[in-house]
């Protein structure tokens, strides 16, 4: 009766091992992009898991009010306000669903370096404009103004 015990521990343990194994395994490929394989495990927050930051974060994010829903910032970065996932993206936006409900549309954009399904995080560059960007916030069908998603 002991071998048996024995055997369906070593069991287990062999197999919690093959799926850390494959996990692991996954990961270092979506890093590495040797295969290209659908993302696994884009809408889990690791990156408080693993410390693996291959991006610029900043710690402040400030626009200016030009007109309407046209914003400037100072430089031509356009930044994350919040930790979210990116749920589209064009040649010329970024719309990402923000942990906190905001759904944030990036706009007017020259190069976009974020792709659909990644997470990104507050402050992370999502490309760059030339003069100025479109910004547009909403929550729970609530348009909102950059100075009220600031608040939040």
């Amino acid at each position: 009766m002991k071998k048996k015990q024995k055997a369906g521990f070593v069991n287990s343990f062999i197999f919690l091992l093959f799926c850390i194994a494959l996990f692991l395994g996954f990961k270092i490929n979506e890093k590495q992009k040797w295969i290209e394989l659908p993302s696994i495990g884009t809408w889990l927050p690791y990156e408080n898991w693993f410390k693996f930051y291959d991006h610029e974060v900043s710690a402040s994010i400030q626009y200016h009010h030009l007109v309407d829903d046209i914003y400037t910032n100072g430089t031509n970065l356009c930044a994350s306000q919040f930790d979210g996932i990116v749920l589209k993206t064009d040649e010329t936006s970024v719309t990402i669903l923000h942990d906190n409900g905001v759904l944030g549309i990036y706009a007017q954009l020259e190069d976009v370096v974020v792709k659909t399904d990644e997470r990104v995080l507050k402050g992370q560059g999502l490309g760059a404009f030339k003069d100025s960007l479109k910004l547009e916030f909403k929550k729970d069908d609530q348009k909102l103004s950059y100075e009220e998603v600031v608040k939040l």
